[in-house]
């Protein structure tokens, strides 16, 4: 898989990924332009609509209504290193009361949401720095080119 975020000027960048873009900028009060969600509320975001696929998958697969059902995250920063120290969802599901089980069985699908396992499972993280003016199209770096994304999340030269 494989994502080029593009620099457009001052904080603000693009990210496309062959098919789909999302611009990213931060606040002017951080100088940016607040053209876009900044990098940690898109991170926040990411993480909110991966944990509603899954609540939807569960509710799809006990009948449960969830059209309409909305997430409210809220997050707090933490320090020494400066991070996201803590995300809290709200889950507001419109089908009224649900039984404990099924209450149960939505926290359990929550649990093997890929980017909560990605977190509890600290993936590997590399920087690569190479020369500009290799102007790659984003189709080869996600497997249609002379580059092939590998199953690591890394970039292979064939």
């Amino acid at each position: 898989m494989g994502i080029v975020i593009k620099h457009l000027d001052e904080v603000r960048f693009s990210a496309h990924d062959g098919i789909h873009s999302v611009n990213i900028d931060l606040p002017e009060s951080h100088g940016g332009g607040n053209s876009g969600m900044s990098p940690p509320q898109l991170f926040v975001a990411a993480l909110g609509a991966c944990v509603g696929v899954y609540v939807a998958d569960y509710c799809d697969s006990r009948a449960i209504a969830y059209q309409g059902m909305r997430l409210c995250l809220d997050w707090k920063y933490r320090e020494k290193p400066r991070r996201i120290g803590s995300v809290r969802v709200r889950l507001e599901i419109p089908s009224g009361h649900l039984s404990s089980d099924d209450e149960q069985g939505i926290q359990a699908s929550v649990q093997q949401c890929l980017l909560h396992n990605t977190l509890a499972q600290k993936p590997e993280f590399s920087v690569e720095i190479v020369p500009t003016g290799i102007d790659v199209p984003v189709a080869a770096l996600i497997g249609s080119g002379p580059i092939a994304a590998t199953g690591s999340g890394s970039v292979e030269i064939k």
